[in-house]
């Protein structure tokens, strides 16, 4: 592999590390009027029944299909399979070079701004 080429890879491989959460993920909806909550990311003890208010909820990290939101002033985690959730994905196109083949990587939801 040339230098460049192999530094793109190991871009690539750093970028595709990043944890899942962005700054602007947010839980848009829930399915019903009310939610689960737990204190941790695991469903093995029960949680608690809790109003769904003040939604969009800002998504702090991600763990085990668990998210961590505010809900009423406190940090709870939330089942994702009963959550809608819109991610901000973008991106980020590099700079077009004649002399190199154009690297291709998917991105969700990054249709609207493809690289031209």
């Amino acid at each position: 592999m040339f230098p460049t080429k192999r530094f793109a890879a190991i871009a690539m491989l750093c970028w595709l590390a990043l944890p899942a959460a962005q700054a602007a993920d947010q839980v848009t909806g829930i399915k019903g009027k009310q939610i689960e909550v737990f204190d941790v990311p695991d469903d093995t003890k029960p949680g608690r029944k809790v109003d769904a208010s003040g939604l969009p909820w800002l998504i702090k990290e991600e763990k085990n299909s668990f998210l961590k939101v505010t809900v009423a002033g406190k940090d709870v985690w939330i089942d994702s399979m009963l959550a809608t959730v819109v991610r901000d994905a973008k991106s980020e196109c590099p700079p077009k070079n004649p002399s190199q083949p154009d690297i291709v990587a998917v991105l969700p939801g990054a249709a609207p701004s493809r690289c031209r």
